[in-house]
């Protein structure tokens, strides 16, 4: 492993989760290259009071260095898991309906930015968390504060509000981003602050680049819609940390439910959500006299929103109460995302999305107390 290799690995694998070892590592690194030509004793640079107080150390050779990377993964195992101090907690929390983002913060996932801009016409304060992107779906996490401005309705609605996010290139190209389901979002009263997950089309394409992305006006929503002209900026270099993998798995299995039937056609696994997508009998585009094309909920996406609740303090939850539809994976149950309720497949097929499972080998389709299927090949 090279010395690029070794430093890229440090602020993949360290920087956004052990912060407080960052530095020591880097000046080890920074060191052992040095005496890579020289091969002299040495003085460390000062670390704080207890390296201080510390002898001269011998040379260490990177793979000396590496090793104590990889030692050291494994021994702050705890404080990779601990995310205080990296993002709002609120992140993390049920306040956010959207269990791919709670599960993509407990796993490490995504590029910290960690920006804050403020909104001086308005007297918002921006502060831009992380952003996590796949091949079909980008999570940008941010919250904003004020001390004048009421937030209570204001929101960042990229699905049917005034809200649109775009993407600007180095070269200066601009594009509109699409939005992927409603996103999340969490109002704190006594803080008058929001929390805001927000779900749009990839942004993969761009790693290793520098990007401007740049939210376009908030959405107020009362009795009427309303809305706040504003830019708010956010420019960093896309990391290969910010970006996964989706598997996806051609499954071509039928089942009957309600007396119609049904195809799963495939599945994607991804550290963000889990996606079946199905066609059947009733799942088609309808056409009335005048030529006008609409949609009609199939039997199958009438059970699938069945389990739906919204509830006032976590959004949209599922009624365990109630019949759905779910996955079990590794013996455990896998709930819907219904804030992604609204993404569309092709004409024919109809996609449901889940949280993402533990074990795509051994995940399961569940319709109703009887149905069973596995999502396999």
């Amino acid at each position: 492993m090279d010395n690029e290799k070794i430093r890229k690995h440090l602020v993949n694998a360290i920087e956004k989760k052990v912060p407080d070892v960052r530095n020591e590592i880097e000046s080890k690194i920074q060191k052992a290259e040095q005496l890579e030509s020289n091969d002299e004793f040495y003085k460390p640079r000062s670390l704080g009071n207890v390296n201080k107080k510390r002898s001269l150390y011998k040379r260490l050779s990177l793979a000396a260095v590496a090793c104590l990377i990889c030692i050291m993964t494994v021994t702050f195992t705890p404080v990779l898991a601990s995310l205080e101090g990296l993002y709002d907690k609120i992140f993390s929390s049920e306040h956010i309906d959207d269990t791919g983002v709670r599960t993509a913060i407990h796993k490490g996932l995504g590029q910290p930015v960690d920006q804050t801009y403020y909104d001086e016409e308005h007297d918002i304060t921006v502060h831009f968390e992380s952003v996590m992107t796949d091949d079909k779906e980008t999570k940008l996490l941010l919250t904003y504060q004020s001390d004048s401005t009421d937030l209570k309705n204001y929101y960042i609605d990229l699905f049917e509000g005034v809200s649109s996010i775009q993407l600007v290139t180095e070269n200066g190209q601009r594009r509109t981003l699409d939005n992927v389901g409603w996103g999340s979002e969490y109002y704190d009263s006594e803080k008058n602050k929001k929390a805001e997950a927000l779900s749009f089309e990839s942004i993969k394409e761009y790693e290793g680049q520098k990007i401007r992305l740049e939210i376009k006006n908030l959405t107020i929503w009362g009795n009427e819609r309303g809305s706040v002209e504003t830019t708010w900026p956010l420019e960093f270099k896309l990391d290969e940390s910010a970006t996964s993998d989706r598997e996806t798995v051609k499954v071509n299995k039928e089942f009957t439910f309600k007396n119609e039937t049904y195809t799963i056609k495939q599945v994607e696994f991804s550290g963000l959500e889990t996606r079946v997508v199905v066609s059947g009998s009733d799942i088609k585009p309808h056409i009335d006299e005048n030529g006008n094309r609409y949609h009609v909920l199939s039997k199958l996406e009438h059970h699938f929103l069945n389990a739906r609740k919204n509830d006032k303090k976590f959004g949209y939850i599922v009624d365990e109460g109630k019949s759905g539809v779910f996955l079990e994976s590794a013996g455990e149950k896998v709930v819907p995302i219904f804030s992604k309720g609204e993404v569309e497949g092709a004409a024919d097929e109809y996609v449901m999305i889940f949280a993402p499972v533990k074990d795509s080998k051994n995940s399961f389709l569940k319709v109703g107390e009887d149905i069973k299927i596995p999502l396999t090949k």
